[in-house]
């Protein structure tokens, strides 16, 4: 599987996994109050670890999947108030770590695996490590190019305008008093823009992650402006994180379809 789609695959996955470490029901309840270590935590920490597959692509793979992780983490915060389970610092340390080291002994058996029992070991390992020159990761010097990061996400440049202006019309609002607001509709249209755009760029998991971000940043701005005047106007926030999610899950059912049929 190539790189862009394990992150794709990962970032469908997340939610399931915030599901799993904030709010599944333990089997055996403890029978005291005594706060029990929530095992099922390691499901948030996992993705980082998928890198080692990855060998040759090391860095680049884990510049990805750490992005994807992260959305999965800023998705747990915004969760955390209605958890049911929590995750300390010290789960998060241990089970990142134990992440590296369950995929990289995995990686190790298969690779022991293709090399006793095939017929050629050179070429087992050759498909067991995806090639240098895969067209779905992107160099560090090409992540560093101004050409590049423009052709590759101009989407998400012109997101972040959207987003500028729409809190600049929110200031606006808040100063002068309007009657009819459309920074609620700019704010609405950004959550679901923010995973359908970078559809149409080169770099969607990059894409999808920063829009996510920048999403997150702004959409708060304009709602502490909001909460100045009325104390319950941050409620609407969990429609805008409804909205921002369902554009994102549809976008990467998207790309799904388009990289298992049409590429």
């Amino acid at each position: 599987m190539t790189l862009i789609n394990t992150c794709m695959l990962m970032v469908v996955l997340q939610p399931l996994f915030v599901y799993l470490a904030l709010f599944k029901q333990p089997e055996f309840p403890p029978m005291t109050d005594t706060p029990v270590k929530n095992d099922d935590a390691l499901f948030l920490f996992v993705t980082p670890g998928v890198s080692v597959f990855y060998f040759s692509q090391f860095f680049e793979a884990l510049l990805y999947l750490g992005g994807v992780w992260v959305l999965g983490l800023l998705l747990a915060v915004i969760l955390a108030s209605k958890a049911k389970k929590t995750v300390t610092k010290d789960d998060a340390i241990s089970f990142t770590i134990a992440g590296f080291i369950f995929f990289g002994i995995i990686k190790l058996i298969a690779m022991a695996i293709a090399y006793f029992f095939m017929d050629d070991p050179a070429k087992a390992a050759q498909t067991a490590i995806p090639p240098a020159n895969d067209e779905s990761v992107f160099s560090v010097s090409q992540l560093f190019s101004v050409d590049y990061l423009y052709n590759a996400l101009w989407p998400t440049l012109y997101f972040l305008v959207l987003m500028i202006i729409t809190l600049v019309i929110k200031v606006i609002e808040h100063h002068s008093s309007f009657k009819k607001a459309p920074s609620g509709l700019l704010i609405t249209l950004g959550a679901a823009l923010a995973g359908i755009a970078p559809l149409a760029g080169e770099a969607y998991i990059v894409g999808i992650i920063a829009n996510f971000i920048i999403f997150i940043v702004f959409c708060s701005l304009c709602l502490k402006i909001d909460v100045k005047q009325d104390p319950s106007a941050g409620a609407i926030g969990l429609f805008f994180g409804y909205i921002l999610m369902t554009g994102i899950g549809f976008s990467v059912i998207c790309k799904v379809i388009y990289e298992l049929f049409f590429n």
